[in-house]
């Protein structure tokens, strides 16, 4: 499997999955455009990938913005060239219940994620190789398996399923696959952020929250960002080319409904 010619935006580019996809990639030889809110941390995650000249950063909020997604797509093939692939991996997983948590934080939400994710793939789409182009869109199991205390993820992982699937139908005759990749709890620096989340709703301490988390798979071990962007590459290769319009669950077995 290689990338060697890959050409990829990735947004949530600047930490957790999103790097990692962006590593994995620059390590076989593609070249990507790291997208984070914070531009110098965008830098200082393109300049840790020590690849000059293949690795390009943005500061940029994901948000349902049309004119701002053009203008980000147009700076990715500014710099990458017509691309061959968009990663979406913005935004975190909040915790909470569906009529405690506030209006603005449920908008802030649907706004990164939902209307994000949309945005950015209707501005990608006409600069995406076809036939060849993949999008990947990172959800979560949650969008599955309804969990009332991931009540946003839930209903906009749930959404962008189905939004993945039509895509994949509408893009089909143009060579352009579309896929979703479902983590569930993943080690990375957002981890304790949702332990502390489920630790508050539980009466238990962060840490007890981790533990919890940490044994809740069949498996054992939660996955770490590496396990998820190494499917995220796989599906972005020729090996997959077949595959579109379907998610994959990374999760360790949580995931308890049909596969």
């Amino acid at each position: 499997m290689t990338n060697e010619g890959a050409r990829v935006l990735v947004t949530g580019g600047t930490r957790g999955i999103g790097f990692a996809v962006a590593h994995q990639i620059v390590r076989q030889g593609g070249r990507v455009m790291l997208v984070g809110t914070d531009a110098e941390r965008a830098q200082e995650a393109a300049a840790s990938l020590a690849a000059p000249g293949r690795v390009f950063s943005m500061g940029c909020r994901i948000e349902g913005n049309e004119r701002q997604s053009r203008r980000l797509v147009e700076a990715a093939v500014e710099s990458l060239g017509e691309l061959t692939g968009v990663v979406n991996a913005a935004g975190g997983a909040t915790v909470g219940h569906a009529l405690d948590l506030s209006w603005s934080r449920w908008k802030e939400d649907v706004d990164t994620k939902l209307w994000g994710y949309f945005a950015l793939m209707r501005a990608a789409v006409p600069h995406l190789a076809s036939p060849g182009g993949v999008i990947v869109n990172i959800l979560g199991v949650a969008g599955k398996d309804p969990n009332p205390r991931l009540a946003p993820g839930t209903v906009i992982n749930g959404a962008l399923r189905g939004l993945t699937k039509i895509l994949a139908d509408d893009l089909a005759p143009r060579g352009i696959r579309v896929l979703a990749v479902n983590p569930g709890a993943t080690e990375t620096d957002l981890l304790r952020e949702m332990a502390q989340g489920y630790a508050r709703l539980n009466g238990v301490s962060t840490d007890e929250a981790l533990a919890a988390m940490r044994s809740s798979g069949p498996l054992g071990r939660l996955p770490t960002a590496s396990d998820i962007a190494a499917a995220v590459v796989f599906l972005m290769s020729e090996e997959a080319a077949l595959i579109t319009g379907t998610s994959l669950d990374i999760d360790g077995g949580v995931h308890r409904g049909p596969a």
